[in-house]
């Protein structure tokens, strides 16, 4: 009798490991969202404009403790056909977004401040002229 009890009694454990370790290793390897930055650019008149140049920094900007910000924030792409230029970072953060457009002889900028929110999407617009 004492051998079906030991048995009985390992089963359970084992079951109870085996439960144990599988919610705890398919609960913890959840993947963060990624956090998304989308600039769209447009002109004057309210048009998308393509192939301009976007750059999100932090170049001149103090953080809270008192230190520079880091540069390996930099990111710089150019918008597609619709006027957009997507930019992902892990964390949230606070950025300067400068655009520039040179078409012909004529450069066009804008500028804007956009605040990425943790595992969110945002989309900021900025005109050009």
């Amino acid at each position: 009798m004492r051998s079906i009890n030991f048995k009985s009694a390992l089963i359970s454990f084992l079951i109870a490991f085996s439960i144990a370790f599988f919610i705890t290793t398919f609960s913890s390897c959840k993947k963060a969202n990624d956090t998304i930055g989308i600039i769209i650019v447009k002109d004057s008149n309210g048009n998308t404009v393509s192939g301009a140049t976007v750059v999100l920094h932090q170049d001149g900007l103090i953080s809270p403790q008192g230190n520079s910000t880091n540069s390996e924030l930099r990111k710089t792409s150019l918008t597609d056909s619709n006027g957009r230029a997507e930019f992902t970072y892990q964390l949230e953060a606070i950025f300067q977004v400068d655009v520039v457009k040179v078409d012909g002889n004529n450069t066009y900028s804008g500028s804007n401040i956009i605040r990425l929110l943790k595992e969110k999407t945002v989309t900021q617009i900025v005109e050009i002229n």
